[in-house]
């Protein structure tokens, strides 16, 4: 898994909480680990096995694929690409996708490394 597909779960996870009124406090207590540790699942900076993500699934009482989907296969646009304007050409998607994938990764190595 990617670390752009950590972020991504931890968006979903923290989506879900929200629809149920539930705090990271809350899910963390159910699960028996700190908050701390709850934050960075949220983040994406904690990567989580198939095992903890089945036991949010089933505490959110959601699904593993919900919590797995990704919101789109587009690459978005952030603010200091965005003269780059819509990808269009899937070859050129990919290898950009390919590169903010690697610039995750050494982000989250570095992140680690600070710890």
């Amino acid at each position: 898994m990617y670390a752009m597909n950590f972020i991504q779960v931890g968006k979903n996870i923290s989506n879900v909480m929200t629809q149920r009124g539930m705090t990271q406090q809350n899910l963390a207590d159910k699960l028996g680990i700190s908050k701390q540790v709850m934050s960075k699942i949220i983040k994406g900076r904690k990567a989580i096995n198939v095992k903890e993500l089945s036991q949010i699934a089933f505490i959110l009482g959601s699904t593993t694929d919900s919590l797995l989907t990704a919101e789109s296969n587009t690459v978005n646009c952030e603010p200091g690409l965005a003269f780059m304007g819509m990808i269009k050409a899937d070859e050129i998607r990919a290898k950009v996708e390919l590169l903010r994938n690697a610039i995750d990764q050494i982000h989250l190595l570095e992140e680690l490394a600070d710890e």
